[in-house]
């Protein structure tokens, strides 16, 4: 055993994940992305799966960038095998990337095998392997992105939302409100460091003069819509978590369906 498999031993097992989803998308959206990460230890797969190929809206839904925030690993796999995704295969076309951090995911730990929180790296000239893979994801441009995270250190669950399109910010609000029936909102007025109203998390800084990035403002430089980063709060039930991340994704591809309907 090297030291990093002792100083950090599996406690997940990602190809379990992967089995499951394996189980319901091999027939329908077989994997169009699998790309091999190489640590000291073992290769990983970095999987991208995409449903409703070709279809007019674009959706990005991605999980596990922090090895220590299963909850969004979990409702990706809950988003098929409770069979909601048939509600928007006709109208979207769904990439997802349900676990970007393998290594840190089976170990529950943040960073990747080298340390290195992934998302801080998406604007490094050279970012690791994990970031290169995602980056490569927006060669066209996202109605809406969806990154599902938690927090160890919240009470409730909270939002982050960007985009230029503001008669969209009216969404936040309504995913906020559909959340709260499921979980409490973390109703502080301060989270991280940055303003926060009733759940919904205000960052004034331009992106364009930060020294680093994470992937949601990697996805408003490339002309995504509307970028959601969906914070559950860890100290309750995965159960919960995972069901008030489901119920926010729901809404807001239900908010964007409409939209684009009318």
């Amino acid at each position: 055993m090297n030291e990093s498999s002792s100083k950090h031993p599996k406690i997940r097992n990602i190809d379990s994940i992967y089995a499951r989803l394996h189980k319901y998308l091999d027939e329908i959206a077989p994997p169009t992305s699998n790309y091999s990460q190489q640590t000291e230890e073992q290769n990983y797969s970095l999987k991208q799966f995409v449903l409703g190929e070709g279809n007019p809206f674009r959706v990005l839904i991605s999980a596990g960038i922090h090895g220590d925030e299963p909850s969004g690993v979990e409702t990706i796999c809950a988003l098929f095998e409770n069979d909601i995704f048939k509600n928007y295969i006709d109208d979207w076309e769904i990439i997802l990337l349900p676990c970007l951090n393998p290594y840190g995911y089976e170990r529950g730990i943040r960073e990747n095998h080298e340390g290195i929180d992934l998302n801080r790296s998406f604007r490094n000239e050279s970012p690791p392997q994990e970031v290169v893979f995602a980056q490569s994801i927006f060669d066209k441009e996202f109605d809406l992105t969806i990154e599902l995270h938690e927090d160890d250190e919240s009470k409730g669950y909270y939002l982050y939302q960007k985009g230029d399109h503001l008669e969209d910010d009216v969404l936040g609000p309504q995913i906020i409100h559909t959340v709260k029936k499921i979980i409490p909102i973390n109703d502080d007025s301060e989270i991280d460091g940055h303003i926060s109203k009733a759940g919904i998390v205000t960052t004034v800084e331009d992106y364009k003069t930060m020294d680093w990035w994470p992937m949601t403002l990697f996805s408003i430089s490339k002309n995504s819509r509307r970028c959601f980063t969906l914070e559950s709060p860890t100290a309750l039930p995965l159960e919960k978590r995972v069901a008030a991340h489901i119920s926010a994704v729901e809404m807001a591809l239900n908010y964007f369906t409409k939209v684009f309907a009318d």
